[in-house]
């Protein structure tokens, strides 16, 4: 007993060791409870994920994979080149996607009735676009309330399809078979509110009998209808003008002639965006001074809209006695130019709302103020009164932004590039500045922190800031139209 207590002894027991902290508590994070979201929130979630998204998204938890089948978590659907498809090999073109029918069935039957915003994103694989936009119809015109509570649609088609820089002035547009397929299609939608079909580039008889079946059940129901680009010349369409509750109306330049503005100022239409891409024809003429001034008189809270989206350089077609309340460049290669500031100033200066160009530039820009639109600028500020906005992303100074806020008595957005903006006062003193006035000038130049707080006192706002790059590709103009978003 003796020597088994001596070795008792001689066993030790085991330190507790106490888990390093480096002086500070063990906090436990808070993972979040995301099994216990409400609905509303996760329709939201889910409703902004395409397909193969919501599918995996459905498959972490049971209250995730319910509100895979509630109605707004379809509220939208993309149809794209790999949506509902399967891969298939083919010994002339390798592997492709093609659609899969069952797929397409047992979708449209279980989700069919929920959407409410349909979306057809360019697509080279014109099969797939064609089975499936004939599945809806099918089931449309047999009652299975497919596609019953569709309200947008949004159809654009790749006419440019080139395969070398040698091809890329070769357009293609929508026709046979699949101009045909669109038409049912459109003839199968009664609640739609809103028509949008971009870069069709149709033959002028094939455009001309484009929109029947809409103007004949959505007569009354269309409240935004655009059309970029319908045919590769000009032909007027006439159907815009059939539409009694229109309210916007995008249209291209070849598309649009005086007997249709004449329609249009028997309606009551809000706004009227006249946009140019990288497609649409340069030998295009401007609408009668005259047609605009009658359509003015007869229509007098029409808002006309100028704008071009393009990669390359492109001259906008004014419209000389139109009520243009706004002109947007949307383009990194398009200059802003002393001749353009001046055209603007002499057609549009007692009525222009909104100027500017988006999109971070491209292009070299001097640093020297004469050779700078610092004037031009300015100029432009003093001779419209109405200007409320002003996106701005050339090289200017801080001076200039000082005259621009202080001669923008109805400014109310001004968007400006900090990377774009040169800390310092080169204007020479105008006659009709005081001493006091050029001396604030200089000392409030010298400031970055200064410039922003008394463009913020002129603006009447807490606080003004110049944008990043990053911010200032995000701007989004208010147009008081949804076009824009």
């Amino acid at each position: 007993m003796d020597v088994q207590n001596k070795e008792n002894d001689k066993i030790k027991p085991a330190k507790k060791v106490k888990p390093k902290t480096g002086g500070c508590r063990a906090i436990n994070k808070y993972k979040g409870d995301w099994n216990n979201l409400p609905d509303l929130l996760l329709e939201n979630i889910f409703s902004r994920l395409n397909h193969r998204e919501k599918y995996y998204a459905s498959t972490t938890c049971h209250s995730w994979y319910s509100v895979f089948r509630l109605p707004y978590s379809w509220h939208t659907f993309i149809f794209d080149d790999t949506t509902l498809t399967r891969r298939k090999f083919n010994y002339y073109s390798g592997w492709q996607y093609m659609l899969d029918h069952l797929r397409v069935q047992l979708c449209l039957q279980s989700i069919g009735s929920y959407i409410k915003v349909l979306v057809f994103k360019p697509i080279t694989n014109f099969y797939n676009l064609y089975e499936f936009m004939n599945m809806i119809s099918f089931y449309a015109e047999r009652g299975r309330k497919v596609g019953s509570r569709i309200t947008t649609l949004q159809y654009t088609f790749p006419c440019n399809m080139a395969t070398s820089r040698i091809d890329e002035s070769v357009l293609y547009g929508t026709g046979g078979k699949l101009l045909e397929a669109l038409k049912r299609l459109m003839g199968n939608l009664p609640l739609l509110q809103r028509l949008e079909l971009i870069d069709l580039m149709l033959e002028n008889e094939d455009a001309q009998t484009l929109l029947d079946q809409v103007c004949f059940y959505c007569c009354t129901t269309l409240k935004i209808l655009v059309l970029v680009n319908t045919t590769k010349i000009f032909c007027q369409l006439l159907h815009p003008g059939a539409f009694v509750n229109l309210q916007i109306l995008v249209i291209s330049p070849q598309n649009l002639g005086s007997d249709l503005l004449l329609m249009l100022s028997q309606t009551g239409l809000r706004q009227l965006h006249i946009l140019q891409n990288r497609y649409t024809p340069i030998d295009i003429e401007p609408l009668n001074y005259f047609d605009w001034k009658h359509c003015v008189k007869t229509n007098f809270t029409l808002k006309v809209h100028l704008g071009v989206e393009s990669i390359r350089e492109r001259q906008i077609l004014w419209q000389p006695g139109a009520p243009v309340s706004s002109i947007i460049y949307k383009s990194p290669n398009i200059r802003m130019s002393g001749e353009i500031l001046n055209k603007v100033i002499e057609l549009y200066a007692d009525q222009l709302l909104t100027f500017g160009y988006l999109d971070l530039p491209k292009f070299y820009q001097p640093s020297s103020f004469k050779e700078r639109i610092d004037t031009s600028l300015v100029n432009l500020i003093q001779t419209c009164p109405k200007l409320e906005t002003l996106m701005i992303r050339e090289k200017i100074s801080t001076c200039t932004l000082l005259l621009i806020s202080y001669y923008g008595h109805s400014l109310k957005y001004l968007h400006v590039r900090r990377n774009a903006v040169i800390l310092r006062c080169d204007w020479p003193r105008q006659n009709d500045w005081s001493e006091q006035f050029y001396l604030w000038l200089k000392k409030s130049s010298m400031s970055y922190e200064i410039v922003e707080e008394e463009i913020a006192l002129s603006l009447g706002l807490d606080k003004w800031t110049m944008l990043n790059d990053r911010d200032f590709k995000r701007i989004s103009p208010q147009l008081n139209t949804s076009y824009f978003k």
